[in-house]
């Protein structure tokens, strides 16, 4: 054979085994698309990563990025340091950062934010859901932020099915350039928007006693009833009480007054310097007494000065001779002269007499606040503490006994630290009835410091207490408080029919509950009666068949009593956006705060 002849035989033969060209294109396509899916499951698996680390730093209010990010620098920020441990230990984060072109690395602060701000519109998404087709209420309050911006958070409460109690949720933070009803207005309801929200589906809102929130003609809470007229407006009883205390605590009363100057000016200049701080935890030793730390007054937070009270109280002894000492050996006149004052307040009767009397008084009222902070609390309980602590007050007040008690720890006291009793002031009677608004005159020093000290603050403190919590929700409370003992009357369920809405089958519903066996032992007039009934109605599907009973029971617990969610997202603000991290934009801003709120949503988040 001739050598054209093998070669052409050779070509045949080989054009017979090949395939088609559509046959090998699509095989080089698949080889393609195979390629293509084996680098994108490889990009999703470097995502989850990246997301697993930024859920890691958001959830627990760290920055992400540090002041120098070059590739030499030892701090580049929390984001890049982990990065770069994990690679240590993870082969194929390793490679992608070995292999990888360096503009796709997915490290820049670009992709920092996109990540951010997914996790932010896949929570968004799930609260979306949680609160579709829900009756709803919405808390706002406002600070301003280390930038010296004011900015308004927003919580929305609402009744858990699955939990049978009341739920709430941080959706946003938001900016504010003017700080009118109207801005405010419009921030809530584009807030609200945003998860689903109108405010049809509104039945109560909350905010502080500012007139631009609680105004009844041109405030917020006013727009909000333009929007729907069944909306309630819940003065936060958390505020309510610190103006009782301030009302009642201020410049009245010129004893308690000049009293907490002298506990400021004491917590001031002992802790004020590292060396007295010392000689005060030094002389507790040497005495052999369990120091108490001393605490500042907040002039904001009220109740917490019982603290600062109690501390002054059981260190009392320590105090002065920390002081005394103080006194004798500081080189500065200064310090000398204030030491020398501080000890001659202390030794005052008054001093002692306001410290005796407001121990008690603070306490009863901390615990009645540190109530009201709850989160699931309801109305009813909220007004059955209000309703103790005015009895408790009523008490002091009428008892002599309890007056009698503080006088005579005062005069012990005073007897121990050798303190001078004063005498009575011998006042002048006013010629004029108009001249004074009262002609009495104490006879000794104990019914002076009852007459004038003692029962002016406790008729402060009732009448202000009266006063605060006379709101518009009342008498709904009064009509749930009967609805759940079973003991309505006309005017209850009308109230309860025009402000839940409820249909006419009510009053059959709860004539038919009323008489069922195993109803009997279901009574009281606090949330866990609520709870009670709820989960009797969880049990064999009675909600469909009590649907009124329960649609009340459930609207009724999620109007809130208090903005301290609101509060407590300001303590997160402090965290996330610091001196440090103050050029963060707001879209930035609220995503972080979202996800460090709401860290059990966060954490069940599905990266997929």
């Amino acid at each position: 054979m001739s050598k054209s002849h093998i070669r052409s035989t050779s070509s045949m033969t080989f054009f017979l085994n090949s395939q088609s060209i559509d046959i090998a294109l699509n095989k080089s396509q698949e080889l393609e698309l195979s390629r293509r899916e084996m680098q994108r499951l490889a990009n999703r698996n470097i995502m989850h990563r990246l997301v697993d680390i930024s859920l890691c730093l958001a959830k627990n209010g760290k920055p992400f990025r540090g002041h120098n990010e070059k590739i030499d620098s030892v701090s580049k920020g929390l984001f890049l340091e982990m990065i770069n441990i994990l690679k240590k230990y993870d082969s194929v984060l390793n490679d992608h950062l070995q292999n990888c072109p360096k503009n796709s690395s997915y490290l820049s602060n670009h992709i920092q934010n996109d990540i951010i701000t997914s996790i932010h519109n896949v929570l968004k998404r799930n609260i979306a859901a949680k609160l579709s087709n829900r009756t709803v209420s919405i808390i706002a309050d406002e600070t301003t932020d280390c930038g010296h911006y004011e900015q308004l958070s927003i919580c929305v409460r609402y009744f858990d099915e699955n939990e049978n109690r009341p739920q709430e949720l941080f959706i946003g933070l938001k900016k504010m350039s003017s700080v009118n009803a109207q801005s405010i207005f419009d921030a809530l309801t584009d807030a609200t928007n945003q998860v689903g929200i109108d405010w049809q589906s509104v039945i109560a809102v909350c905010f502080d006693g500012a007139a631009t929130m609680s105004g009844h003609y041109n405030g917020v809470q006013a727009k909000a009833k333009l929007s729907n007229p069944n909306i309630f407006y819940v003065h936060c009883y958390g505020h309510c009480l610190n103006l009782i205390l301030v009302d009642s605590l201020g410049k009245k009363n010129h004893v308690i007054f000049n009293f907490f100057g002298i506990i400021q000016m004491l917590y001031s200049f002992v802790e004020g310097s590292p060396i007295r701080h010392a000689i005060l935890e030094r002389v507790s030793k040497e005495m052999n007494i369990k120091l108490k730390s001393l605490k500042t007054l907040s002039t904001t937070r009220w109740a917490c000065r019982a603290e600062a009270i109690q501390a002054v109280k059981n260190n009392y002894s320590v105090l002065l001779q920390c002081l005394s000492e103080i006194s004798k050996t500081s080189n500065l006149s200064e310090i000398k002269v204030k030491s020398s004052g501080l000890i001659k307040q202390m030794k005052t009767f008054n001093f002692i007499f306001s410290l005796n009397m407001l121990n008690p008084i603070l306490l009863l009222v901390q615990k009645v606040s540190s109530t009201l902070q709850s989160s699931d609390l309801d109305l009813l309980t909220a007004v059955s503490m209000v309703q103790s602590l005015k009895s408790s007050l009523k008490n002091l007040r009428t008892d002599d006994d309890s007056f009698k008690d503080v006088y005579e720890e005062t005069i012990k006291i005073c007897k121990e630290n050798k303190i001078i009793i004063p005498e009575v002031k011998k006042r002048k009677l006013s010629a004029k009835i108009d001249q004074n608004s009262s002609n009495f005159t104490a006879e000794n020093k104990m019914d002076e410091m009852k007459w004038f000290v003692f029962y002016p603050t406790l008729d402060e403190m009732l009448s202000g207490i009266e006063r605060r919590f006379s709101q518009e929700t009342l008498n709904l409370i009064n009509a749930t408080g009967n609805l759940i003992q079973l003991k309505l009357d006309s005017n209850d369920i009308s109230m309860l029919k025009e402000k839940f809405n409820l249909d006419t089958t009510f009053e059959s519903e709860i004539k038919l509950i009323k008489n069922m066996s195993d109803t009997t032992s279901i009574r009281g007039s606090s949330i866990k009666t609520i709870v009670a009934w709820l989960n009797w109605l969880s049990e064999n599907d009675r909600k469909t068949t009590f649907r009124n009973f329960n649609k009340a029971l459930t609207q009724f617990a999620t109007i809130p009593v208090t903005s301290c969610s609101c509060e407590r997202a300001f303590s997160k603000l402090s965290i996330v956006k610091s001196k440090l991290r103050n050029t963060m934009s707001q879209e930035r801003l609220d995503s972080l705060m979202l996800i460090f709120i709401e860290q059990k949503m966060a954490s069940e988040i599905n990266i997929e």
